[in-house]
């Protein structure tokens, strides 16, 4: 089982952005995993087919896409 959140977040996406800064205000605590969309990591893609950012990934193993 996880440990922590994970975000996958590409820097200039403004979707992205705003979830960063709601983790951040909301004092969560998660693993940031800037992904470049042109070389999409396998896990990501794993935890969310589409392949958009930004994807959250629980401790719990919950995928919010």
């Amino acid at each position: 089982m996880m440990t922590a959140h994970i975000l996958y977040s590409f820097r200039r996406c403004p979707f992205a952005m705003r979830e960063r800064l709601a983790l951040g205000i909301g004092g969560v605590r998660h693993e940031l995993r800037e992904v470049r969309l042109s070389n999409k990591p396998a896990e990501l893609l794993a935890a969310s087919p589409k392949g958009t950012v930004p994807v959250l990934v629980t401790a719990e193993g919950v995928v919010l896409d």
